[in-house]
């Protein structure tokens, strides 16, 4: 089909969770998927994965986790391993990664703003989150 994009730039659990799973419908559709994540988002695609609710209290973030579980969806933490498994390239911006100490997952890749813009001129889709 085409290419397509994926830009995270934050670890807010709603915008973690649509940008998952938009990557991943989209590689069900026959998108070459490519998830990049900048910023707090790099969390995502940690080993000791972090999200938060923006403007929202801890409590708040685990009762939304809590009613996700519930209804059967999966975790921000299981998307991202589903979005490996499904092939789909998941890039870190290096240099926020190293800031912020992050031990990414296996199959991640590294990169930084020249790899981000490279990735979005070849894309059919660019989206960001």
């Amino acid at each position: 089909m085409g290419k397509a994009v994926v830009l995270l730039a934050d670890n807010d659990l709603a915008r973690a969770y649509h940008a998952l799973a938009i990557a991943i419908s989209a590689k069900a559709m026959g998108y070459d998927v490519t998830l990049f994540l900048t910023g707090l988002g790099v969390y995502i695609a940690s080993k000791r994965p972090k999200t938060r609710l923006i403007g929202v209290p801890s409590i708040a973030r685990w009762y939304v986790n809590w009613k996700l579980k519930k209804i059967g969806a999966k975790s921000v933490d299981e998307l991202a391993q589903e979005a490996l498994r499904a092939g789909i390239q998941i890039y870190v911006d290096e240099p926020v990664a190293k800031m912020l100490g992050v031990d990414v997952l296996d199959g991640v890749k590294y990169g930084g703003t020249m790899t981000f813009v490279a990735l979005s001129r070849e894309a059919d889709l660019v989206l960001t989150f």
